[in-house]
């Protein structure tokens, strides 16, 4: 067996074995949201733990997507504690993203991300500066596990990257805070937070669009 095929076992097996079991959590989430989160719950003290590994999975994965597991800790602690807890955990991650991609470049992100995920949101990390880079962070919160890769694809430098990342992260968490506390009943209050995102992500392309139309970076 040849080292390139050696290696290409080496890399994928591991990311396949990680994509199955990612798709079974989704799954048992979706099928028994009640009972995955009693399942988290067991953990006791040790919950935290458990939501940091399966969150760290889903963000350098970005395909798999982690909101099942931020729902689960919303159900499980206060909005406020819950929040304060996804905050420290995905800034990093954000961070692991882009020197990932910094590092290894393009064709790894390609494998952890999709080719096309990638090329979605290629366009509009071309020509990124800090605005554009800004208005990413703050409107698209929910993608900002693809949008980290790109970025890392750019010549937007770590140090910006990372404050921005750290510091635009705290508006966001505090919004999805205050559309969360206005409503007594959990679910009523994701289906309005992801509403909200949606809205959010479409006024956030147009305003790009806009910058880059009148090239103002």
């Amino acid at each position: 067996m040849g080292n390139k095929v050696k290696s290409i076992i080496l890399i994928s097996g591991p990311l396949m074995f990680l994509v199955l079991f990612s798709l079974y959590l989704q799954i048992a989430v979706l099928s028994d949201p009640k009972g995955f989160t009693s399942w988290l719950s067991q953990f006791g003290p040790f919950v935290i733990l458990v939501y940091i590994l399966i969150q760290s999975l889903t963000i350098i994965i970005a395909p798999i997507g982690g909101f099942f597991i931020q729902v689960a800790m919303l159900t499980l602690f206060p909005p406020a504690f819950a929040f304060t807890i996804i905050y420290l955990v995905v800034t990093p991650l954000y961070l692991v993203n882009f020197l990932i991609a910094r590092k290894f470049g393009r064709p790894l992100v390609i494998r952890l991300v999709g080719r096309k995920a990638l090329e979605k949101v290629d366009h509009m990390a071309k020509d990124m500066g800090v605005s554009t880079l800004l208005i990413l962070k703050l409107f698209q919160g929910m993608y900002f596990d693809y949008i980290s890769y790109a970025v890392g694809l750019t010549q937007i430098p770590f140090k910006t990257f990372a404050i921005i990342n750290v510091l635009t992260g705290i508006p966001g968490i505090l919004i999805n805070y205050y559309i969360l506390s206005r409503f007594e009943n959990l679910t009523v209050g994701i289906v309005v937070w992801v509403v909200f995102a949606y809205v959010l992500l479409g006024f956030s392309i147009w305003l790009n669009h806009l910058l880059k139309k009148h090239k103002k970076f």
